[in-house]
């Protein structure tokens, strides 16, 4: 076999290339970047897939009125499931193993940049060499392993836009099939992606030859995959797009979301210049501009960024915003500098073209340091509002560590029967999910609750009773005597209960 002949001639090697090194830094993400950002990472994904398998687990308003689709827990479910049979018990290992499987997909998702790259006319060398710094950044793999709806479903809009990239270049009715399929499923993960599509569906018909039937295919297709949805919810909630129309009544019409905060129109905007380089977010700007100039010779990429920057302006719009609603512009937007770079290097560097490719892959790579400086002190912990706490700093952030870490370690206790875990709410817990013991556990975190929750512990005599203190948390005096030290992890002390 000559290996030189496939690879200056098939798009098969640079791609699994650019997948090796995603998934590999994803691994080390999936393993390292445990704890979640927002509770919906354990409570509307993890923890009811968690209780629909091992029949334990914290239930959420928005399970019990049928607010959300089981689409996504239903296949976490089934990666709980396959874990188990495979013998992987460690609360830690099968929750390693959910994030290992968000990687997968975000990780075809940087390889199919690679294909984009090819579609917007750079050579192989160029498109791989120039998708590398989106295969080992830090954000996107920080984002890969968020175990919510937002990161599930990006890597299936990125697959949206390669086929219907595919569909203007081709006119193959298979290629829109694709692109119709794909956004449907990021729908049925998240219903805000409807954006997107509509997005999409704008950016076929200003770039298809065949432009109206182009739009409208698409338009009665995606409608179909939102019905496929609604049918789904009559086997999950008993009636037709009970999801969808909870969500609606919720966010929109009665709008209880803008409860939780509301921001002004450019919120997003202060979050991207605050997380990315002055050099990446306006490269991508003028790489959009590029593009609209020259439209007619750039219509595969105007396909590719106008649906996400469409996706921007309208969450800018509404007014309840969290950064991570908008993670999948970041994907766009690293995308899109890396392409300005390629350009800047086909148009000046040839003359000097090592240096000009070190300098720009260098370049690149070093631009991600700057959302590592921002990210890095949440890599690995739990980040909650001092609201759930107490003290003289309510309003601000507050940062702490070993949650997850300490549940997991509670339920390795072979002859735990009962579990307490002082010093956070149950809220900005790991519910059931890192716990994954047969057993019941209780969380506090005010001064108030904690001495409720032990003269509870107390005077139940419940024998095999283990209690993990945040070792920021005062344990009440009166209990101290009470408590045998077994183990410290320098974030929590877990002490057996003495009766």
């Amino acid at each position: 076999m000559n290996l030189k002949k496939i690879a200056n001639n098939s798009e098969l090697l640079p791609f699994l290339a650019i997948f090796a090194l995603s998934f590999l830094v994803r691994i080390y993400a999936s393993s390292t970047s445990l704890a979640q950002i927002f509770p919906d990472e354990i409570f509307q994904t993890l923890e009811p897939a968690h209780k629909l398998v091992f029949g334990r687990g914290i239930t959420y308003w928005e399970f019990k009125v049928g607010a959300r689709s089981w689409f996504l827990p239903g296949i976490i479910a089934g990666i709980y499931k396959i874990l188990d049979i495979f013998g992987i018990k460690d609360p830690l290992y099968i929750n390693i193993g959910v994030k290992i499987f968000f990687s997968i997909f975000n990780s075809l998702a940087v390889s199919t940049v690679y294909l984009l790259f090819r579609r917007h006319g750079l050579d192989k060398k160029e498109a791989f060499l120039f998708s590398l710094p989106l295969a080992a950044s830090y954000l996107l793999s920080y984002i890969s392993v968020r175990t919510i709806s937002e990161s599930a479903a990006l890597p299936f809009m990125v697959f949206a836009v390669y086929f219907a990239s595919n569909y203007v270049e081709k006119e193959t009715k298979k290629e829109l099939f694709f692109s119709i399929l794909t956004v449907g499923i990021a729908y049925i993960i998240r219903f805000q992606t409807c954006i997107f599509a509509f997005g999409l569906c704008i950016a076929l018909f200003l770039t298809a030859k065949k432009r109206f039937s182009a739009a409208l295919i698409f338009g009665f297709g995606y409608i179909g995959m939102m019905l496929i949805q609604g049918i789904m919810d009559i086997f999950t909630w008993g009636k037709f797009a009970q999801s969808l129309i909870t969500y609606l009544d919720y966010n929109i019409i009665r709008k209880v979301s803008d409860n939780f905060s509301v921001s002004p129109w450019y919120f997003f905007l202060k979050e991207f210049a605050a997380t990315f380089h002055p050099l990446t977010y306006i490269s991508a700007i003028l790489m959009m501009i590029f593009a609209t100039i020259n439209f007619r010779k750039n219509k595969s990429l105007v396909l590719f960024f106008f649906p996400f920057l469409f996706f921007f302006v309208i969450h800018s719009a509404i007014a309840h915003k969290q950064p991570r609603f908008v993670f999948a512009c970041c994907f766009a937007l690293l995308a899109l500098s890396a392409e300005f770079f390629a350009f800047l290097y086909r148009k000046y560097g040839q003359k000097r073209e090592k240096a000009a490719l070190f300098l720009s892959v260098f370049l690149l790579f070093s631009l991600d340091a700057f959302p590592h400086m921002k990210y890095a002190p949440l890599w690995n912990h739990s980040v909650t509002s001092v609201d759930n706490f107490y003290g003289h700093d309510k309003g601000k952030e507050k940062i702490f560590g070993g949650v997850l870490e300490t549940e997991a370690e509670l339920g390795r206790i072979d002859d735990l029967k009962r579990a307490y875990l002082f010093g956070i709410p149950q809220i900005w817990s790991g519910g059931y999910a890192y716990f994954h013991k047969n057993a019941q556990i209780s969380f506090a975190s005010k001064p108030d609750d904690v001495r409720k929750m032990m003269k509870k512990a107390v005077e139940s005599r419940q024998s095999n009773t283990y209690c993990a203190f945040r070792n920021s948390i005062e344990i009440p005096e009166e209990y101290r005597e009470n408590l045998e030290k077994i183990s410290d992890n320098g974030e929590f002390t877990i002490y057996r209960l003495k009766i």
